[in-house]
């Protein structure tokens, strides 16, 4: 540091006499004897100092401050010292405007040196992007734990970015974990439940953000005791055009939270959730003063075991008659009368239907002459009555609505059931798809190319007659080995699989199969092992849970143990039909012209081994059959690998003897 112009000069200090450079302007005296006196505050900034000017009392900095002329700051608008004259500004504001100076020409974007695009440079003295500063300093390398050619992010360790995040993950999500706490007890509960099921092999960067944001979500919101899945869909915040990601994140844990509850009982399944609120979901459309009773009536049916589908089709017969019936005056159970329920299936049957724009207008039984003029068009006398609804849907709202009333009559709340007319059943029939149809898909199943889901769907509906229900529920065998060693049997060396048996319902009158072992018949080994094991190298190709033993799974049901929802097999047998004849198939009716096959080859007798009511399975011999075409999807579809050599349908005499096997079975 150079000296100041007074201390070049010799002085003879006026305490000790020792000659020596001054320290003081205004006095003779050393450095010594200059701290040995007392120090005095400054007169302005109360700071302790030797220095302070015996005229003013400042110190040297509010000296060099109280010389420069007051004024009104140009930027806070407050009379302030002027620090920069040209700019009128105090202190502070100068500051201040010399730090959003020097950000923004930080943030500013120039050319980069090196590769030549718009970027905002890395170092002031050089226009260098980040990327290029990296590669510069780093390299591009083989990283040392994914082993790509990547540019080298972590140079001591020899990681790229990715890696070099997930190494830094673990130890950041425990410190997070370690250091969090929220002011509601539950939601402790609630964190520590999330936090126990973490696989710490395969955290990551997104992995700790996830936690974190939940961990703020838990902080802000308070939780009540017990979690359903209805308080879940409540608290799920809402996805916007942007800023999805951390509503994601909190959605995705809540889902995962309700998912581990239920896997514990705590909770139920979100699968029933989701049947139950759809099935409750028509009696928002019904009047709102009953509302209440038909809720009542659910939970009457609920209680009898009723399926969700059921009860869904019950809501919505009811919330139809009921809309109807507030639309002529009567808006409780006691004002029905059986006329009102005549007319009610009148309206049902019939409507009228213009003949110039093709619109409908709804039927008045009271008024059987048709409208003059169309509602809708205008157009005049060109009204004409046609059916409405077939004979079957009829009869279900009839058999519904007197379900109904027999309740409101059990509970008191009527005097008689309204409901006594009869609507006659008609002739029963079975739709069926043509045996070409049979050929081409059985040849799609044999194929090598074919999708291994799609054909082991197809043969399951086929040769062995499996439910949409048991599609779903069907399971792999399970096998505990008795040391590690010992390598586990895969599906196409155990050869078989588990189709439990449905719980017992209302209304449910088929006993289900008689053993829940499904065998696969040896004659088919040949070319049924090959796309065995080809689903199994799919299947395990998703990373499934080890306790997800269902046999068909995605990628919602493979982090759990859950099946996959009905309509997924649905849309598989839609998309495998589509490629093999361009047209959609319906699973039920597919499996009741297998019924058929097996039933003109071996006897309408082994339907009943085969999940069929003994009443539904003799029908098989005698009931009219109605030959339907899939039905055409638009578009190009995908040519399917078709097998010349298509699989022959068992011989009636293979299929008796696998029934005969069957029975002697289940009698042992």
């Amino acid at each position: 540091m150079s000296a100041r112009p007074y201390q070049s000069r010799q002085i003879v200090c006026e305490i000790c006499g020792r000659s020596t450079r001054p320290q003081l302007k205004s006095r003779d005296i050393c450095r010594s004897c200059l701290r040995k006196e007392p120090s005095v505050p400054c007169a302005r900034c109360r700071l302790m100092t030797h220095h302070a000017a015996p005229e003013t009392g400042l110190c040297p900095r509010c000296t060099h401050v109280m010389s420069r002329p007051e004024g009104v700051c140009a930027h806070c608008s407050r009379i302030r010292v002027i620090f920069n004259q040209e700019a009128q500004l105090c202190l502070t504001c100068h500051k201040v405007t010399q730090q959003t100076k020097r950000y923004w020409e930080k943030q500013a974007q120039v050319t980069c040196t090196v590769c030549g695009k718009l970027r905002v440079s890395a170092l002031y003295n050089r226009d260098i992007c980040r990327s290029c500063l990296h590669a510069e300093r780093n390299g591009y390398h083989h990283c040392s734990r994914c082993g790509e050619f990547k540019l080298i992010y972590a140079k001591a360790d020899n990681l790229c970015k990715q890696c070099h995040d997930r190494s830094l993950a673990p130890g950041m999500l425990r410190k997070y974990i370690t250091n969090f706490s929220t002011p509601y007890p539950y939601n402790n509960v609630l964190f520590d439940t999330l936090v126990a099921a973490i696989d710490w092999a395969s955290v990551n960067k997104k992995t700790e953000r996830k936690i974190r944001s939940f961990g703020r979500f838990l902080q802000a919101q308070p939780l009540n005791e017990p979690l359903t899945w209805e308080t879940i869909d409540a608290l799920l915040p809402p996805l916007g055009p942007t800023n999805r990601t951390n509503p994601k994140l909190i959605r995705a844990c809540l889902f995962e939270l309700g998912h581990l509850l239920a896997a514990r009982g705590e909770l139920e399944n979100r699968e029933t959730y989701i049947d139950r609120r759809y099935a409750l979901a028509p009696i928002g459309q019904a009047p709102l003063q009953l509302q209440a009773l038909i809720r009542r009536y659910a939970t009457w049916l609920q209680e009898r075991r009723t399926v969700p589908a059921n009860v869904r089709d019950h809501m919505e017969v009811l919330a139809s008659f009921w809309s109807w019936s507030e639309q002529h005056g009567v808006n409780a159970p006691e004002g029905v009368q059986e006329s009102l329920v005549l007319d009610y299936l009148l309206q049902l049957y019939w409507q009228w239907q213009c003949s110039s724009c093709q619109c409908s207008m709804a039927f008045d039984p009271r008024a059987r002459n048709a409208p003059r003029v169309c509602a809708h068009c205008g157009m005049i006398g060109s009204l004409v009555k046609e059916k409405r609804f077939a004979q079957n849907t009829v009869r279900s709202h009839r058999a519904k609505l007197f379900v109904f009333f027999d309740w409101l009559k059990m509970n008191h709340m009527v005097l008689s059931n309204p409901v006594r007319s009869k609507v006659p059943a008609p002739d029963p029939t079975i739709k069926h798809y043509s045996l070409d149809v049979i050929k081409q898909l059985c040849g799609y199943v044999r194929a090598p190319d074919a999708d291994p889901t799609e054909a082991l769907i197809l043969y399951l509906v086929i040769f062995h007659a499996l439910t949409v229900w048991e599609l779903r529920h069907v399971m792999l065998p399970t096998f505990l080995p008795l040391r590690q060693d010992i390598p586990v049997l895969r599906l196409a060396e155990s050869y078989y699989l588990i189709i439990p048996k449905p719980e017992p319902s209302l209304g449910e009158r088929s006993p289900g199969r008689p053993d829940i072992r499904l065998d696969f018949p040896v004659k088919a080994a040949p070319w049924l092992k090959p796309l065995l094991s080809r689903f199994e190298r799919q299947r395990q190709s998703m990373a499934p849970n080890p306790k997800n033993r269902y046999l068909f799974i995605n990628p919602k049901t493979r982090q759990r143990n859950a099946p996959v929802s009905h309509t997924q097999i649905w849309s598989i047998m839609h998309r495998a039909s589509g490629r093999v004849l361009g047209a959609s198939c319906n699973p039920n009716t597919l499996r009741k012209t297998a019924g058929i096959m097996f039933a003109d080859r071996a006897g309408a007798d082994i339907l009943r081994w085969m999940g069929w009511e003994d009443q539904q399975a003799f029908a098989y011999a005698w009931v009219p059959r109605e030959e339907v075409q899939p039905r055409s999807q638009e578009g190009p579809q995908e040519p399917a690998a078709l097998d010349p050599n298509p699989i022959p349908f068992p011989s009636p005499k293979e299929s008796s003897r696998n029934a005969t096997t069957k029975r002697a079975t289940s009698t042992d």
